[in-house]
């Protein structure tokens, strides 16, 4: 039993933490002061010029500049630091310690090779100098005591695992303390002694280890190591931009993340304070108020499914195949054993049911070792056809998710394939261990990043997260983003729905972004790009990995845009758009479209293009899909038009009213796009292909409503010169009336798909009279709505009306998506 007294409180500082006399300041600050003991790593990549040293000197090169670097780094430091007088004290006591790496060096060129005594022996004196420098400059503060661990801590190595004498460990720092009383104990972390006294060292980055050794000999309440990071995060941020910091893990899913890859603590420093019940706080020596992460035994429950997923790099496929195999006991022990015996660790196993096969990961830079050592050891097998020649698959890695909310839950595995599937990524070999805790696939290195980001997004953020690049921010387009700005907040609380708008662009810059642009005031940020507009660059920006869906909103009328739907749909983009160029254009193109759409289980949403923000296509499309067949479709499908026959019937001038109209927003940007009748053809071709008409604009004949003399001029010409032709435009529509006083611009199609799309009259009794302003009327009569026809009314104009249409697909593509993921 420890006579130690449990109120010590344990830091580790690493070499990021100590990297100059400011980060020795900012420990210093960090410290209170009352029963600490600091342990402490060299200073930021001294270890690694201590490497350096002993190789070059075993490559007979010269390293004396080296070694006074080395030497600089350590006085340069002192002399920021410590008083004259320590100074001196240490210079003294580190010429020692130099004089004796010097001839250490000379030993080793001399000979050309180094013991591993030798090697740890040169690798501990970063400890010791950082530690004596931290203890010197505490001291002026506070009472304070250098220890050398390898006075404390014994241990027994074999291979790469190490064995603590916890008995005779805590005797021996139990009669330190007792011998050396102070409020501070700076003590050097990775190192130790063998058990007959020998220096040793706990591997590369094991002063976590040696953090974590100290505070079960004391039974310390907590640890906490500080390094220039906020925490354990739930992914690499330096390839996950949305990556944030775990508040909490479980030591056992510490122990995996930090296996698996994640650098901020070593997997030996969790067991010794696993066994005590220890808290482990990681923290950020420059950002101390930052909560950071709690390892402890029973975290709160995450409302994540996983906690964290993280990668191995640098990792080789090694695939022993045959026949001969399957049944056979003892195969797997006998490549086990050969590696074993090879020294070559094996980190992941993945083994068919069939026995077929056996697939290890091991580093790559044993791969070729491996090989040679199997092709050698299965001779025999491969020479009878019974064992195929050992393959081997280099530049991989493994990645891995970790979390306690994994266990029992069905659908993970599902989860990831599906996520690894979005970011077309082939998955190489897969392992799942019985406690649930971990799934790992191996994967190939080029495609580690976008796996990395394409999983934490399908994990981590909601199903309904999405990446928006809108393209045409003028009226329509102005409108919907003003929307969208209004609903954010409540769409994310209701319904868990984030809109990430990350890109803008008109028709000559563009405004990415990779945090959602602020839409209270994009028009400042969007004038002030540098970017030109650039539609590749500008679909490829949008389509993020780190967000699972990504969608571009075409708010043009712009057929090169409009080309670009299929290419955007092959990246993995859902397309959204009022634009009605691709589906009444080229009949080819939007067969291909939508089959694309289909294949790739892309989003086509259009329900704008016809009537602004009526559901026309939407019900068009559920009377087919339940069965019902359409006889005739007749509609006024321009509220422009609408609002043009509709003011002209109060006695309006024809160019009076078309001036107004431009000016409401209710006309397209060139106002003989609506008078020319084309809008109005093209709403009824995109109609008639709903019902798999094989029609095109060709196969409609078209009233004109522009005069002859103004079909090619300029827009400016055109609404200067319009006035002029008042009287011919009121005689024209008079004599299309007929016999019945209400006119109106109908497009009809029937049964046998013949469409007609023009100036009609009609009774005052009859739907289309009773129409005012913009609004657009459909009836639709089918074997259903025969004897009463369905019909569709409202406002079929205007940007808000249009924009209001739009994001409504938008949400119903966050309903849509959100389903698929609920059926994984």
């Amino acid at each position: 039993m420890s006579t130690l007294k449990n109120n010590w409180t344990i830091h580790k500082f690493g070499g990021s933490s100590l990297a100059n006399a400011q980060c020795f300041q900012a420990v210093k600050a960090t410290l209170s002061g009352k029963n600490e003991i600091v342990v402490v790593s060299a200073i930021k990549g001294v270890t690694t010029l201590l490497q350096q040293l002993i190789d070059s000197a075993k490559a007979q090169q010269d390293t004396t500049q080296a070694l006074k670097h080395l030497r600089q780094i350590h006085t340069d430091l002192m002399a920021e630091l410590l008083s004259e007088a320590q100074c001196t004290a240490l210079v003294n006591m580190f010429k020692h310690d130099w004089d004796n790496i010097k001839s250490i060096l000379q030993a080793v060129n001399l000979v050309q090779n180094y013991s591993n005594a030798a090697y740890e022996l040169i690798l501990s004196f970063g400890e010791q100098w950082s530690a004596q420098i931290l203890n010197s400059f505490l001291s002026t503060n506070h009472k304070t005591a250098y220890c050398d661990a390898s006075k404390i801590l014994f241990v027994k190595a074999s291979g790469a695992r190490v064995d603590i004498d916890w008995q005779r460990s805590q005797a021996a720092l139990e009669d330190f303390i007792k011998n050396n009383p102070c409020q501070q104990l700076v003590v050097t972390g990775f190192i130790a002694s063998t058990l007959d006294g020998q220096r040793t060292i706990l591997g590369r980055n094991g002063s976590d280890f040696s953090a974590a050794i100290f505070s079960k000999l004391v039974q310390a309440q907590a640890l906490t190591i500080w390094t220039d990071v906020d925490g354990v995060f739930s992914a690499d941020p330096r390839k996950v931009r949305s990556a944030f910091v775990i508040d909490r893990l479980s030591y056992e899913e510490a122990f995996e993340l930090a296996y698996f890859g994640a650098t901020v603590i070593h997997p030996r420093a969790i067991a010794p304070a696993m066994t005590q019940g220890i808290s482990i706080y990681i923290k950020n020596t420059f950002k101390p108020e930052a909560p950071g992460t709690c390892i402890c035994a029973q975290p709160q429950a995450s409302k994540h499914l996983i906690k964290g997923l993280t990668s191995i790099d640098d990792i080789a496929l090694i695939n022993v195949e045959g026949a001969s195999m399957i049944g056979i006991p003892g195969i797997a022990a006998r490549l086990f054993d050969v590696l074993q015996q090879a020294k070559i660790s094996v980190i992941l196993i993945s083994q068919a049911s069939s026995e077929h096969s056996i697939c290890l990961a091991i580093a790559e830079e044993q791969a070729n070792k491996a090989t040679a050592i199997l092709n050698e050891y299965f001779q025999f097998e491969i020479s009878r056809n019974q064992i195929k020649p050992i393959q081997v698959t280099q530049d991989c890695v493994i990645l891995s998710i970790v979390g306690d909310s994994m266990v029992g839950t069905p659908g993970i595995l599902g989860k990831l394939c599906y996520n690894l599937a979005l970011a077309s990524i082939n998955i190489r070999a897969i392992a799942q261990g019985s406690s649930e805790r971990n799934i790992s696939v191996v994967i190939q290195r080029d495609d580690t990043g976008k796996a990395l980001r394409s999983i934490h997004a399908g994990f981590y953020l909601s199903k309904k997260t999405i990446s928006i690049g809108l393209i045409g921010p003028g009226l329509v387009g102005s409108a919907l983003l003003q929307q969208i700005y209004g609903n954010l907040k409540q769409l994310s609380k209701t319904h868990d729905i984030d809109l990430c708008v990350r890109g803008i662009m008109t028709s000559k810059k563009m405004l990415l972004s990779h945090e959602p642009i602020d839409l209270n005031d994009w028009p400042q940020h969007l004038a002030q790009s540098p970017l030109a507009a650039d539609v590749d660059h500008f679909a490829n920006h949008i389509l993020s990995d780190d967000m699972p869906h990504a969608v571009i909103i075409d708010c043009t009328a712009n057929q090169a845009i409009a080309d670009q739907y299929l290419n955007f749909i092959n990246k993995g983009l859902h397309v959204i758009t009022p634009n009605k160029r691709a589906n009444s254009g080229d009949l080819n193109y939007y067969k291909k479209l939508k089959q694309t759409a289909l294949q790739k289980d892309r989003c086509y949403f259009y329900e704008t293009t016809v009537c602004a923000g009526l559901p026309v296509i939407k019900t068009l499309q559920d009377l087919i899909q339940t069965g019902d067949e359409i006889i005739s479709i007749e509609g006024i499908v321009s509220g422009t038009l609408s609002y043009i026959f509709s003011e002209f019937s109060r006695g309006e001038k024809f160019s009076t009213i078309i001036a107004q109209a431009k000016e409401l927003g209710y006309t397209e940007p060139d106002p003989r796009d609506d008078l020319s009748g084309m809008d109005v053809a093209r709403k009824v071709v995109c109609l008639a292909r709903e019902l798999d008409l094989e029609t095109t604009l060709d196969d409609v004949q078209v009233d004109n409503l522009v005069p002859n003399d103004l079909q090619s001029c300029t827009i400016k010409e055109f609404v200067t010169k319009l006035p002029q032709y008042d009287d011919q435009i009121a005689k024209q529509l008079r004599d299309l009336g007929g016999q019945h006083p209400q006119l109106a611009y109908v497009g009809s199609i029937k049964k046998d798909g013949s469409i007609k799309v023009g100036i009609q009259s009609y009774p005052e009794d009859h739907p289309f009279a009773q129409l005012g302003g913009t609004d657009n009327m459909l009836i639709f009569r089918s074997h259903r709505y025969n004897e009463q026809a369905l019909i569709i009314r409202g406002p079929g104009a205007g940007a808000a009306v249009t924009a209001a249409g739009v994001f409504a697909d938008l949400l119903r593509l966050c309903t849509n998506i959100s389903l698929e993921g609920a059926n994984i």
